[in-house]
Parts: C-alpha cells; structure tokens; sequence
C-alpha cells in the first residue's frame, strides 16, 4: 500500500504527460496575419520628454471578476500630471485592460476575434469612466502623449478593432499619435517591455500580432478555463486567487495553509486541480509558420510542460487523500514542503525576469541603455544589473496579497515609475513612486522585504 502511493504521483504525471507530449509532437502551425504591433524605437520617440510608466492595471468589466478598485486614484494621479504644464509620456506597460475575465453573454469566451476584442474592451472601458476621462483630460494639452504596451492579459489590442475603440472613447482621430500602441519600447536610455516573455506560462510563439489560429498561451487558457470559475467558490481563498503571483504558486498557498483541512477548502483545492489537468492534456503547442520558404520556428521546450504535470500530478495525490503512513509525509512534513515550494515559485517568478532583463543589457548593441523596465510580476522592484545599468519592475496597481495566511495585502498600492532628463541627451534621472490621492504628493517607494539589494552578475 505505501509503494502504491509512493508511485502515484508518478503514475497520475505519466497518464497527464503522454498526451501533453503529443501534442508537443505534432505542434499546431501559426499563420501570422496583418492585425500586428510593431515596436516604438529610437525614431519614434521624442528625446527628453518627461514620462511615467505604470503596468498591470487590469481594468475589467465592473463585475465579480474584476479587481481594479482605484479608479478615483487613477483619475486623481492622471489629473495631476494634466495640470502640469510639461509635456509628459504616460506609458501603460501592458496589462492596462483584463480582457481575459471579461464575460458577456454574446461573447463566447474562448472566441478570440475582432469583433470579440472590440466587445470586450468596450465594456471596460464603460466600467471605468473616471480613468477613461482622467486620460481625455491628459490627452486635451496637445503636447502629451498615451503609450500603450501589450500584454498577455490585453494581448487581444492587437486587433484594429480594439485600438479604434480605446481611440473613439479618448476622442480622438484614427491618426492621431498622441496615442499609439506598441510591444517593446527602447530610446533615449529606456528599453521597456511588458515582461510576460520570460516567463514561461505566458511566452507566446508569435508575440508581435495576431495569428490564425489565434495563439492561446497556457497562462491564458488556465484563466479562462480554471481561474474564473474557482473564483466562484463559496471559500475565503477563492477570492484572493486573482491576487497571488505566480498563478503556480497557488495551490502551494492553498495546501500550506491549516485551513486545507477545511471540507470547503479542500474541494476548491480538488477541483482547481481537476481543472488544471484538464488544461494541460488540453493545452496546444504552437510554432510559427514562415510561409513560402518553408522555415518553422522552433516549438516551445518540454521543460514548462513536465514542470505543470509534476506539480499537478504531486497536489492531486495529496488532495485525493493520501495521509501519514510509514513513508509517507506526515501533515505537518507536508505543510512545511509545500510552504517551501511556494517560496520557491514566488522567487523563480521574480528572479525570471531579472535573468531575462539582464541577458538584454548584455548585447552590446544596449550598452547605452540605462533602464530595464517591465511590469507582469505585480512586484515592484529595483535591482541594480552592474555600475551602469538598473532593471526596474513597475509593481501593479491592483491588489497584492503579500501573506495568503493573514490575507496581509501590500501597503504601497500604486506604484509608478517617473523618468526625467536633466537635458536632452543625457541619461535618464528616474523615481520609482508611490501615488497616494489626491491633494497628497507621492512618496517614494521603498522596498519593503530586501533593503540591501543585490547585484545581478552579467550572463555570460
């Protein structure tokens, strides 16, 4: 009987991970279309300039699924900088708009066209009136500018649809530059990026615009087909799921908590995980179709595959009931591993992005570049990258659950980044701030868990 239990975790990750693998091998090919987002580079921006860049608002649809609440902040901090007279760049560093936890009922939620896009970001942006005219205000001085970066939960702006949609509700013309939209920006000692790219549940094949099939990342199908409905469950965690990164440290959070001995608990647990396999044997493996030359671009790895199936297969023994036996963790052994693996998810999702920003500094093409910048992880940050370079993660303006077992929440709620050049031509000075609201000025932010912060060592 211990043998038996011993190897079913093994025996659960093998039955997941043959049809994982064959879809693997027989990888769905992507066309890529003209509904596409080319990069903002030297030549497209203005030199000098001052500019604020904030990510991951994830402004929904108004409903049970939306966790954007600062809409009053927003509106405030957007009005502030409209006052001022200097000519200002916002820059939305992806994630502005939660089109993947919009659910309208002429809308199937795993259509992914134009006509979808358009419907979706038109009900967001009638749920959130107050940003939307803070941004008509900003945008009435002539001299400032919206920037709007994709990202894995709006990648659907991709779409000429959904770009004409935000345009009209700014009021603007179909070309006018004060808006425009973007998936890398890099100049005047800036590069900026979402972030989703290196992390490997949110990596797409083809990032730069709309493939036929539409490209749906593993990260995308687990909220579409996992996320949302948890979130329904009559359970204090099921609401604070959307607030915990990585989406692959939830269900660590969950079995490291007392409360999973709670008969509630357990069956949000039990099903999440049940949803979750179904998403991997599900889940599609996609590579790029170059067209008449005949070249395919190399399919995803293996490796984040076998990870989800280990973790899958691991949880959905333990939530199936296995229970201290001669050789088997005791409960208490148990809670401590998976606190651990928790920790460890938290700290390979931020360290990820460190890696990957700091393999960009390296090419020597970006040496002169000062500022590595992206959002994605909800954590803000500021690690030096060596003597000359810094690598700076925006943070989110929803909410972040710092500590699921007291559902401790992280204080500095808005954090944003402003950059200025002391003339033009020379580097960038920046802070990384804290709004407040309004009739309060900003603080600066301070980095609450590691006040010594640590050089990353250039890749080799």
């Amino acid at each position: 009987m211990v043998q038996t239990l011993r190897l079913l975790p093994l025996a659960l990750a093998s039955m997941i991970l043959l049809p994982v693998l064959r879809r693997r091998l027989h990888p769905v090919r992507l066309h890529p279309t003209t509904e596409t987002t080319p990069p903002i580079e030297v030549n497209d921006i203005q030199v000098g300039m001052r500019r604020l860049v904030l990510s991951d608002l994830h402004l929904g649809a108004g409903d049970r699924l939306d966790d954007f609440t600062a809409d009053a902040e927003l509106a405030a901090l957007l009005h502030h900088y409209a006052a001022d007279p200097e000519p200002t760049e916002l820059i939305l560093a992806g994630d502005t708009f939660e089109f993947l936890q919009v659910c309208l009922p002429d809308v199937p939620g795993l259509e992914w066209s134009s006509r979808a896009a358009a419907r979706r970001l038109e009900t967001i942006l009638r749920a959130h009136a107050a940003p939307v005219a803070a941004l008509r205000t900003f945008l009435a001085r002539r001299d400032n500018q919206v920037t709007v970066l994709i990202g894995n939960h709006d990648f659907e702006l991709h779409y000429a649809s959904a770009k004409q949609v935000l345009r009209q509700a700014l009021g603007l013309a179909p070309d006018d530059p004060r808006l425009r939209f973007g998936v890398r920006y890099e100049g005047d000692g800036i590069f900026l990026v979402h972030g989703n790219q290196f992390d490997r549940w949110n990596r797409f094949v083809h990032f730069d615009g709309i493939c036929e099939p539409f490209e749906v990342v593993f990260g995308t199908r687990l909220i579409r087909e996992a996320i949302n409905l948890l979130e329904d469950e009559p359970v204090d965690i099921a609401t604070l799921i959307d607030n915990i990164k990585p989406l692959s440290a939830i269900f660590w959070y969950a079995l490291s908590l007392p409360t999973l001995r709670n008969h509630a608990t357990r069956r949000l647990v039990t099903r999440g995980l049940v949803l979750l396999i179904n998403v991997l044997i599900r889940n599609t493996t996609y590579v790029v179709d170059h067209g008449d030359n005949g070249r395919v671009s190399p399919g995803l790895s293996w490796k984040p595959a076998y990870h989800q199936v280990t973790l899958a297969a691991t949880l959905l023994a333990r939530a199936a009931g296995v229970r201290q036996q001669s050789g088997v963790f005791s409960e208490a052994a148990f809670q401590r591993a998976a606190e651990q693996q928790m920790r460890q998810s938290v700290r390979a999702f931020r360290d990820a992005s460190i890696r990957g920003m700091a393999r960009v500094a390296h090419d020597p093409r970006r040496r002169s570049v000062s500022l590595f910048i992206c959002g994605h992880t909800h954590l803000a940050q500021i690690v030096p990258l060596n003597e000359r370079q810094t690598y700076i993660n925006t943070g989110a303006w929803t909410d972040v659950i710092v500590d699921v077992a007291t559902s401790r929440r992280q204080q500095q709620r808005f954090p944003y980044l402003e950059i200025t050049y002391p003339a033009k031509g020379a580097p960038p000075e920046w802070r990384l701030l804290v709004w407040q609201e309004a009739g309060r000025r900003p603080h600066l932010w301070r980095d609450e868990h590691a006040p010594l912060l640590e050089k990353v060592e250039d890749p080799v």
